[in-house]
């Protein structure tokens, strides 16, 4: 069988073959560094579909960066006219490969349907659903990685009215409402995949109520009743997000899941909680932080637990938050000293963050329903004589509603330190930390939200022009000198509702353009359809928004005039 040819790349041996594709193991010659090289078969040259589904799943992948996702390198068309795209190569089995080896420890078990989880949840976060998920497309590499593979008749929010399609995904992991109309999948589909995919990790049994007397001493029944939930038949059964189901298993994992070296160092640095809390995992660790999380003992509240290792920044900003609430502030539970270091308990969130979800740019209106949730949590900071100083989307965090949640406050960022994402959004030079510092990082932010590209580099076609306002507003916002920019961030958000209320004002005239356009080609025989015919139609969740913000904004100023 000859190889294909590939100009700047050695191909070395196919590794995979499937009804749309195959697979090779490569060189990238320019770099020395081994490549998988994905070919559409020269068979479906001529199918529409299939050229569809393969160029949208290059482009897809190469949207994600996630590390339980594959990463696209290349992509483009060989001289003999086969589109093709190229992957990082992962050395390791696929798990098809691994349940059928040799039994794996629980612990091992666990570790891999959470890191699964993580990275399919990350994919809907981007509204992307995968619709294919099975064993043999998550591969785990040497070092125990679970990755996710082949978003071949993946979906994205792009394809707002996804054609019918005849490539569809494999038995027995298909949701039942799949079966109907494969095109109409959610993320509820992928939920009931996934439980398949755990179903078989943990159970050889065909049937769940019928597991072996063995299985039913090695699967804890907190397990079982997780996968029955999963795979429900009717899809409002099943858990509401691959967050939900990843929390239920670091619940049931108690952070067994941890290599034991990890474990060990952790429950050592943490010792002084462990009368109170349980570790579940590890969040974050770096030099100069670690972030845990815990499960307090005595009522299973899931809590975050922060230790800033040779800094107290942050620590007189934590203590007065601790003494507040805010709807769109973390909250804090506890803040201490502990020698050189800063321990913080604060609330779990487990909705992410919106670093993760700044893959493509957003409507101006669900732009507006976040600016105003982060520009009032700024405001009442400031309020309280508290600046966040390094404000970035990355402590831009949601609750399991999507509400935003801001953490972090006086914790700067150490210049010092190797440049992270962080900085693009601090303003340039030595300014001097202020609210209107903490300004130009929400405008840098908000630039980022609404053309999905930091500042600095080229702004892509937008498929919805923006409001002229609402662009001035963020060009102030970042203006280099801190005077151009906005005194307080009230005078952010109360221009933020203004452009707001424009824009519902030129939505419910245009509804009651198309109401009487309709009503004058249809008749309404009966008086209530005509008072809903002419009713304005709004964002509940803005109006909400807005609402709630400027009550907040009314109360501060009463506050500070009494």
């Amino acid at each position: 069988m000859s190889l294909p040819t590939l100009h700047g790349y050695i191909i070395n041996r196919q590794l995979a073959a499937g009804g749309m594709a195959k697979i090779y193991d490569a060189t990238q010659v320019s770099l020395n560094r081994p490549v998988a090289i994905k070919f559409l078969s020269k068979t479906l040259l001529d199918h529409h579909e299939a050229l569809s589904l393969f160029e949208r799943e290059s482009l897809i992948i190469a949207q994600l960066n996630h590390p339980n996702i594959i990463q696209v390198i290349d992509k483009g068309i060989s001289a003999d006219s086969q589109p093709y795209f190229v992957m990082e190569k992962i050395n390791g089995i696929d798990l098809s490969e691994m349940i059928l080896g040799a039994e794996l420890p629980f612990s091992k078990k666990i570790d891999i349907a959470i890191q699964i989880c993580k990275g399919l949840s990350y994919a809907h976060k981007n509204s992307v659903i995968h619709r294919d998920i099975k064993p043999s497309n998550i591969i785990i590499d040497q070092h125990g990685n679970a990755r996710i593979l082949d978003f071949g008749i993946a979906l994205s929010e792009s394809d707002q009215q996804p054609e019918e399609t005849a490539i569809l995904g494999t038995a027995g992991y298909i949701a039942p409402e799949q079966e109907q109309d494969y095109a109409q999948a959610t993320i509820a589909s992928d939920i009931y995949s996934f439980g398949m995919v755990l179903k078989k990790l943990f159970s050889k049994a065909d049937d769940l109520a019928n597991l072996s007397e063995q299985e039913k001493h090695q699967i804890p029944e907190p397990l079982i009743k997780l996968l029955f939930k999963c795979i429900a038949t009717e899809p409002s059964m099943r858990p509401n997000s691959l967050n939900e189901v990843r929390d239920s298993l670091l619940r049931i994992s108690k952070g067994s899941h941890l290599a034991k070296t990890k474990f060990e160092q952790a429950q050592a640095e943490t010792q002084d909680l462990s009368t109170q809390f349980s570790l579940l995992d590890i969040l974050c660790k770096t030099k100069q932080k670690r972030v845990y999380l815990f499960q307090k003992k005595s009522n299973q509240q899931l809590i975050v637990i922060k230790r800033t290792l040779g800094s107290t920044q942050g620590l007189k900003q934590a203590k007065i938050l601790s003494s507040l609430k805010h709807p769109n502030i973390v909250q804090v539970y506890a803040a201490a000293k502990s020698g050189g270091n800063f321990i913080l308990i604060s609330e779990y969130l487990s909705g992410g963050s919106l670093a993760n979800v700044l893959l493509q740019n957003m409507s101006e209106q669900d732009f507006l329903t976040q600016a105003c949730q982060i520009c009032v949590a700024i405001h009442f900071a400031h309020q309280n004589n508290i600046q966040h100083n390094n404000l970035s989307p990355e402590n831009i965090l949601f609750d399991s509603r999507q509400n935003i949640k801001i953490t972090d406050f006086g914790q700067r960022a150490r210049l010092s330190k190797p440049i992270t994402t962080s900085i693009d959004y601090h303003p340039p030079g030595q300014q001097a930390y202020s609210e209107q510092y903490d300004i130009y990082c929400m405008g840098a932010i908000f630039h980022h939200m609404l053309y999905g590209v930091p500042i600095g580099e080229e702004l892509p076609k937008r498929q919805q022009k923006l409001s002229f306002r609402l662009q001035k507003l963020i060009d102030k916002m970042v203006a280099i000198d801190p005077i151009n920019r906005p005194t307080t961030a009230q005078q952010v958000l109360v221009e933020l509702q203004r452009i707001a209320r424009s824009g519902l004002s030129k939505a419910q005239s245009s509804n009651i353009s198309k109401n009487r356009k309709e009503a004058r080609k249809k008749p309404i025989e009966d008086k209530q359809a005509r008072h809903n015919a002419s009713k304005p139609t709004t964002n509940i969740y803005l109006v909400a928004a807005l609402t709630v913000s400027f009550i907040i904004i009314v109360g501060l100023l009463l506050k500070d005039l009494s």
